[in-house]
Order: structure tokens, then sequence, then C-alpha cells
């Protein structure tokens, strides 16, 4: 005897979530856990409501952008952007590459808390640039340069510091860098406990009377080099006499060739000068130089 077949039922369809209903405050603590160029160009354009959630001003009071276009213009965009969403709150401000001096004016006219800037390789802004910037952000503590500047009070651009009675760290890497700029640092910063710049170039000696003046700074790691000269002779001699076959290049000193490892890419290093010889790859795994890596470039030009 045949048993009848049970009649299935089929499976309850799940809807599909509607996520632009999510609250604000659960919005707000997934954005705050964003980078700024994952919100602007991602998650903050998803929905209006969403967009909505990512202007909250909190979410824009430490604003980190990497260059993650090739284009300057639009990476200046996304930092007015964001700098705009701050409402006047931004306190810490970090990018790489794109700023330029317009863009630290427009900072500066906005962000009257700003306590932080670090300016990696920013080659577009000048000492002039700088200098207002510190001028309009009178309650800044602490500040990280790291190549792209001239410290070196040698050109018609010098570095102006106005007195900072609120800057306490100042880390300086990758530059040329004079006595003369240091002892501004010193002067201006009269309640400053870390200063260092041991990974800059010194134009001139660091003196006793400097030194002097560093006294009260906790934590002081000066230039650890007393000339640029050397540098720049070792400069002179990679570019223009790269052709005298007398030269043993293998013999050329670890701080000559960390000062010059610094200013090329990580391709750059990996498929040439860090190749060139044993002294050069043992240079070339110096952790410093490795503290900022970007091989985009080349790899997109290939």
């Amino acid at each position: 005897m045949l048993m009848p077949v049970p009649e299935l039922t089929p499976p309850e369809t799940t809807t599909t979530r509607d996520w632009s209903e999510l609250p604000v405050d659960v919005l707000s603590v997934v954005f705050a856990k964003l980078g700024a160029a994952e919100i602007l160009m991602g998650a903050g354009i998803v929905c209006s409501s969403w967009l909505h959630a990512a202007k909250l001003p909190h979410l824009w009071r430490c604003v980190d952008i990497p260059q993650v276009v090739r284009n300057d213009a639009v990476c200046c965009a996304m930092a007015k952007v964001a700098v705009d969403r701050s409402d006047e709150r931004l306190e810490v401000f970090k990018a790489m590459y794109f700023v330029d001096d317009e863009l630290l004016k427009y900072i500066g006219h906005r962000s009257p808390g700003l306590k932080s800037l670090c300016l990696d390789s920013c080659s577009m802004v000048s000492n002039t640039g700088l200098t207002q910037l510190m001028a309009m952000t009178p309650l800044l503590e602490d500040l990280v340069l790291r190549g792209g500047l001239d410290l070196s009070d040698e050109f018609d651009d010098p570095l102006v510091i106005p007195t900072m009675h609120q800057l306490r760290q100042i880390a300086l890497g990758s530059l040329y860098i004079s006595r003369k700029t240091l002892t501004k640092f010193v002067d201006s910063c009269p309640h400053l406990e870390l200063l260092d710049a041991s990974e800059c170039v010194a134009v001139d000696v660091v003196d006793d009377a400097l030194r002097a003046k560093c006294a009260r700074i906790k934590t002081l790691k000066l230039p650890s080099y007393s000339s640029a000269t050397d540098a720049m002779a070792t400069l002179d001699q990679l570019y223009y006499l790269a052709d005298d076959d007398d030269e043993d290049w293998s013999e050329l000193p670890l701080d000559a060739l960390s000062v010059v490892f610094a200013n090329l890419h990580a391709v750059d290093l990996l498929m040439g000068a860090g190749r060139l010889c044993s002294s050069w790859l043992h240079a070339a795994k110096l952790p410093h130089l490795w503290r900022c890596i970007d091989m985009q470039w080349r790899i997109t030009m290939s």
C-alpha cells in the first residue's frame, strides 16, 4: 500500500535587509573604524542616510589621507572635504605627498584646535606655508616632518617659527637642517619635551651653544652628521662620477649610504642600488628606510 507523499512547503523567503535603515549611532561606530579616504570614496556615498552619518563632525577629528589616487588635485579636494566636515574640530592631520601651501592655509583657517600635524614627503610645501600654518594653530602639540622641505636656511625661504607654547614633540627626518633652524625650534618652543632630528643631515656643526639650549629637553636626538658636505659629495659622486672605474663604491660609509637611500623608492632599492654589493645590501636593510613603502608608482608605469 502506497503511503501518501507529504506536501513540501517551500522555505520562507528571506527579505533582503535594507542597510540604509541602520541607525546613525551604529553607522557612527562603524565609520569610526574607517579611514578618511574609505569614507569619502566608499562607505560615505552608499546612500543618503550613510552620507548623513559620514558628515558627523566627531568622525573627522583625526584625518589621515594617503595619496590614494595619482592626482594631487583630487587628494587636496578630499582633504578639504574632510576639514569642512570636522566643523573646526580637527585635531590630527596626516598626509603624504600631495599637500601644498594652499591646503595648509585652508586647514589653518578652519582648524584652530589642530594639535598634531604629520607631513611626509610633501615637496610642494614651502617654509613660508609651514610658517603660516604654525601661526594659525597655536595649540599644536606634535609636529612630524619627513622629506620634502629644506630647513637648511640656505635659500630665500627661511622658516620663521612663532612662539609655540603647546608644542611638545618635534620629529624631523630625511631633511637638510641648519643649526640656526634647530635653534629656532628650541627657542620658540619653551615646553618642548622631544626633539628628534636624528635622521636629518646638519649643514653645519651642532655646537655646544645649541646643545646647552637643548639641555632642558627630555628626549633629544640631534642630527647624526656634523655636516652635509660629505653627503652632498656622495650624491655628486653617485650621479656625476659614476663612470669613474677607479672608485670603489663598496667602501662608501654606512651613514652616507643611508642619506642617499632615504631619497630612493622601494623599487629602486630592491631592484637596483640595494643589490650593487654586499655593503650596499647591508645599508639597504636599515629599518628606518622602510617606514614608508610606496611601490605603486614604478609598477603602474611598467
